[in-house]
């Protein structure tokens, strides 16, 4: 008995480790890459190019649409691309906003590309401030990413060894995005390159660090997912969960615009730092250089594919499931393969497990497992508003981000696992093990059925780690072994996809990200129900 209760306590530690490894990894590799200097080669991007150019172009003072600031920041970014050799085009457009605004979007294409046939490729942000912070971030860092790429894609089209070009490429700089999209608007509106349903890789911030996500795609991206997601600059970050959560929430970006008007494209942020955002204290200094790197590289390298091939996208209705694997490369596949995926993954979980579940003992486990689901899932989504709402109430989330919120969301998950295994050890803690490994996974794979029927984009979480389930019951090593690599396995999905939604979400989300952060632990489950008799 004590030597069962000892394998109990070092597998649960083993556990432990495996999933504080995979997050070590998440946080060293999500970093983005390290910056440049102005030193690399013309073809390549810097980051500290990029700084030369923001500290050219944008004051250290607010510059929102329709002030002053604003037109000098304007003029500055005409004379800058005039200087680098693209022909500009000023569209100008009075809007109502809160009063009358005068609107200036900044146009920009190279006479070299000007007659190519392909159809065109637009990179765009927007170069307006909001009133309450000078937006070095937001949008500033983009543009000067998108002003470097640009001039380094030209200097590589020129290259001896480049691949010829075989689309003109446009740089679009809109205003008064911070007032409601509004420059965005009016171009689609007016402007005749709208016509033409250029390709967009439209880049925004929502904060001051952290890696860049590509977090939305255009309505049947299937095309544009399978031909350009493994281009990405590494980390590869991107999902087709996020394009769907992003959908659901009532605000937007410029791409909003883009693609409702039929243009096809990615979408691009980066999302941490997000206590700064739309702040006094989105300045130059507090922007991360490796987050401007990360923008330039996605913006250069995709650019430079997009831009030196001649294949079309299609127009289809249909969309990709797609997801990155560690930020490595970016697995895809049609949507609607995932329900019948699913239901193979609990066709290969039955056949494996079926006859320990046929029995009186794994009946009961079953049993209780659900119970035990169900109770986790509730309690945590309690848990998670109360916390949230005491954070709140209490003043120590005086706003949805602060800079120490990272702290509080892993307080958030310690809470979590303490639900998640309490209650798997008050359920399991008499069951076999055996028979709570195949009752789990008949359940999870289950849960990927409905997943798959309701919100096929996040099928994944679970399949992927269904078919895992599926080859290490065939290969009936100890349940032990098992239950590590399938721990494991499922934290290489899961624990990225935690980082990321603690990220944008924060602490005060504690209602989503606190059942999140259990499903985490049920593949650990079977350690927990070490019965000390029958095993």
């Amino acid at each position: 008995m004590s030597f069962l209760l000892r394998e109990r306590w070092r597998s649960l530690v083993a556990a432990f480790v495996c999933l504080a490894f995979i997050e070590l990894l998440t946080l060293w590799h999500y970093r983005g890459p390290a910056s440049k200097s102005s030193d690399v080669a013309d073809t390549e991007f810097s980051a500290e190019r990029a700084v030369s150019v923001h500290e050219e172009l944008f004051p250290a003072k607010p510059h929102p649409a329709g002030t002053v600031e604003n037109l000098i920041v304007r003029d500055r970014l005409v004379d800058l691309l005039r200087n680098l050799g693209w022909t500009v085009e000023v569209q100008m457009a009075v809007v109502e906003s809160d009063a009358k605004v005068v609107l200036h979007n900044v146009l920009a294409h190279h006479p070299q590309l000007a007659e190519l046939p392909g159809r065109p490729l637009v990179l765009a942000t927007h170069y307006d401030s909001c009133r309450t912070g000078p937006g070095a971030s937001d949008a500033g860092g983009c543009v000067a990413a998108v002003i470097e790429s640009a001039r380094a894609l030209m200097d590589s089209s020129n290259s001896f060894e480049s691949r010829p070009m075989k689309r003109p490429v446009y740089l679009l700089f809109t205003d008064g995005e911070e007032l409601g999209l509004l420059g965005a608007t009016q171009f689609v509106k007016r402007h005749p390159l709208s016509a033409k349903k250029p390709m967009v890789l439209n880049f925004d911030a929502r904060g001051t660090s952290g890696p860049v996500v590509m977090y939305e795609t255009h309505a049947g991206n299937r095309a544009a997912v399978e031909a350009w997601a493994n281009q990405l600059a590494r980390p590869r970050l991107t999902g087709a969960l996020f394009t769907a959560v992003y959908r659901t929430l009532p605000n937007g970006s410029d791409f909003t615009v883009f693609q409702q008007e039929g243009w096809q494209g990615f979408n691009f942020a980066i999302i941490d730092g997000a206590h700064r955002y739309h702040q006094p204290d989105d300045t130059l200094a507090n922007l991360d250089r490796r987050s401007l790197q990360h923008f330039g590289e996605q913006a250069l390298k995709l650019a430079q594919h997009i831009a030196t091939s001649d294949v079309e996208l299609t127009e289809s209705r249909d969309d990709a499931e797609f997801f990155d694997v560690f930020g490595l490369f970016v697995v895809s596949y049609p949507l609607w393969w995932c329900l019948p995926l699913s239901i193979l993954a609990f066709i290969g979980i039955a056949a494996t497990n079926w006859r320990r579940v046929c029995t009186p003992d794994g009946l009961q486990t079953f049993l209780r497992l659900g119970l035990c689901g169900l109770i986790v899932g509730i309690s945590s989504v309690c848990a998670g508003w109360f916390l949230s709402r005491l954070m709140r109430e209490t003043g120590v989330l005086p706003r949805s981000f602060v800079w120490y919120g990272h702290w509080l969301v892993i307080g958030l998950w310690c809470v979590s696992a303490v639900i998640s295994l309490g209650v798997a050890h008050w359920l399991l803690n008499r069951r076999s093990a055996e028979h709570t490994w195949s009752s789990l996974w008949l359940w999870w794979s289950f849960a990927g059925i409905s997943v798959a029927t309701v919100a096929p984009e996040f099928s994944h979480l679970l399949l992927m780690p269904t078919l895992l389930a599926v080859v290490l019951s065939a290969m009936r090593c100890h349940f032990v072994t098992r239950t590590l690599l399938a721990t494991l396995g499922s934290a290489i999905l899961l624990v990225p996809i935690q980082h990321l939604l603690s990220i944008a979400l924060g602490p005060s989300s504690g209602v989503l990200l606190n059942p999140v952060f259990a499903m985490l632990l049920v593949p650990t489950y079977p350690l927990v129900a070490i019965d000390l008799k029958k095993n």
